[in-house]
């Protein structure tokens, strides 16, 4: 009897024991998946303020690289009097005349104030032109053609890519100009009648490369359209840690 009191008592002390332990187990490991998380959280923060950093520099630095191409460079940009499918026909055998009789001119240009001062010389000529092809498809709209700063879009032409921007640009509004548009690059000519080139020729790329500065060069070679997602890895390795979403 005695001693099966005492191997009760012993096996009541080892269960007090063990819960004893397990509760001490227990409350380290949430002690140390505390700190673990206030260590990711730190890392998660420092990261965030790195890529905000980051994005703020490579911002500013594509900023910018689009000032210094824009300031370098004209563009073209042709409106349609509508967006009638006859309207958006005409506009583009407007922008091939015209592409066609003056793209050799102003390339003759060493530089932006030269081919500003040649587009100057030639609008009436250009608008001469325009109107010629409106008389010829029977068409009696008006033409207006001047220089302007335009706000375009990011435009790819070819293998290279011009970032969004303000650019000067000769303009030209086919009648009441309230159809969609046309751009291209008048100076340097980028623009081409021939639509089968599937990159720009060296000598329109190697006119471009003088012009700008290596890094403005070589920008235009990036897909400026590619959206870039952050994956934050160290969440991924977090997630991994305390098996979230598992």
């Amino acid at each position: 009897m005695y001693i099966d009191f005492l191997e009760g008592n012993t096996l009541t002390i080892e269960i007090y024991w063990r819960s004893i332990m397990s509760r001490k187990h227990k409350q380290k490991n949430q002690k140390q998946e505390h700190t673990l998380k206030r260590y990711a959280l730190l890392i998660i923060l420092c990261y965030l303020i790195f890529v905000v950093i980051d994005f703020s520099i490579h911002t500013t630095s594509a900023k910018e690289i689009t000032e210094g191409i824009s300031e370098k460079i004209i563009r073209l940009h042709v409106l349609a009097n509508s967006d009638d499918e006859a309207d958006q026909a005409l506009k583009l055998k407007v922008k091939d005349e015209v592409v066609k009789k003056f793209s050799t001119t102003f390339a003759s240009a060493k530089n932006k104030v030269d081919a500003e001062k040649l587009i100057e010389e030639k609008l009436n000529d250009i608008r001469k032109v325009a109107l010629e092809v409106i008389e010829k498809e029977g068409y009696d709209y008006d033409v207006h053609v001047y220089l302007t700063d335009c706000m375009f879009p990011t435009k790819v032409y070819k293998d290279l890519t011009f970032p969004a921007g303000m650019y000067e640009a000769l303009r030209i509004d086919i009648g009441t100009a309230e159809g969609k548009n046309w751009w291209c690059v008048m100076y340097p000519p980028l623009c081409f009648v021939d639509q089968t080139y599937s990159v720009v020729p060296d000598n329109s790329k190697k006119q471009l490369e003088d012009l700008l500065t290596t890094r403005e060069y070589e920008s235009l070679y990036i897909d400026q359209s590619t959206k870039i997602s952050y994956r934050f890895k160290i969440v991924e390795i977090i997630e991994d840690i305390f098996h979230i979403n598992k």
